[in-house]
């Protein structure tokens, strides 16, 4: 947009103009990018910048994949970094969109690494643990990518869960554990296409989609369930070692 920052921002800070803006999405992403590098990179205060931006995490932005959406069109990691940052820890967010944002395969795959994961991980599993109180969960349960992407938020989601006795005797051994359930990324996410790696175990050669993934506190690892290309599911279990992503 060719009109000067002030004059850009007072039109965008009308929530009439910033929907409309909203529909074109790469002038959008452009525009947002600016403001959020003028506020939060740079420092500067402008009120109708700000408003324009508090607009766009309230409102304009109602599922994880609109996040994730409009920071593939910010040109540079860093920025993208400060939009999630500055989103996960914006006070009107709607919880729920923080809580979608953890049990997302999309979030985690395509967002920057950083700090903000600290907020959809403990928002998930704490609202897990709130909605079945009287369940007692498995560690993929309530951690469905890992405690590696921030340990702090794994720990006070697991002091929680062992406080209200809310795990699975495994998973509670595991947690009182030296260790502290230190789970890694899993490899690949549900809903991703894979086909199985022939060898002497696997010898159908099927390919499909993870229809679920599950922690094996013995093996250490994670394992994967399939679903065929029909919407059949495949009962066999699968370590990332026996897959290949599908193109």
């Amino acid at each position: 947009m060719s009109l000067p920052a002030h004059h850009r921002y007072r039109l965008l800070a009308d929530r009439f103009h910033a929907h409309r803006l909203w529909a074109h999405e790469d002038v959008f992403a452009e525009v947002f990018a600016d403001a959020v590098d003028l506020l939060y990179v740079r420092g500067h205060q402008l009120p109708d910048a700000q408003r324009f931006v508090d607009h766009t995490f309230i409102n304009l932005i109602t599922r994880p994949g609109d996040l994730v959406a409009l920071c593939r069109r910010i040109p540079t990691d860093d920025l993208r970094l400060t939009v999630v940052e500055a989103y996960v820890r914006h006070p009107l967010v709607p919880l729920d969109i923080l809580i979608a944002m953890g049990a997302s395969s999309e979030v985690y795959r395509e967002l920057p690494a950083g700090g903000w994961t600290e907020v959809p991980m403990y928002q998930y599993a704490t609202d897990r643990l709130n909605a079945e109180p009287t369940r007692r969960f498995d560690l993929h349960e309530l951690f469905p990518f890992g405690t590696e992407h921030d340990g702090s938020a794994a720990r006070s989601a697991l002091h929680t869960a062992l406080a209200t006795d809310q795990l699975t005797e495994r998973a509670s051994t595991t947690a009182r554990g030296p260790d502290r359930a230190d789970l890694p990324s899993p490899v690949f996410h549900d809903g991703q296409p894979v086909r199985v790696v022939l060898n002497d175990h696997n010898r159908t050669p099927h390919r499909g989609t993870v229809r679920a993934k599950v922690w094996h506190y013995k093996d250490q690892c994670w394992y994967f369930f399939l679903r065929d290309h029909a919407g059949r599911a495949i009962s066999k279990r699968y370590a990332a070692a026996d897959l290949h992503a599908d193109p």
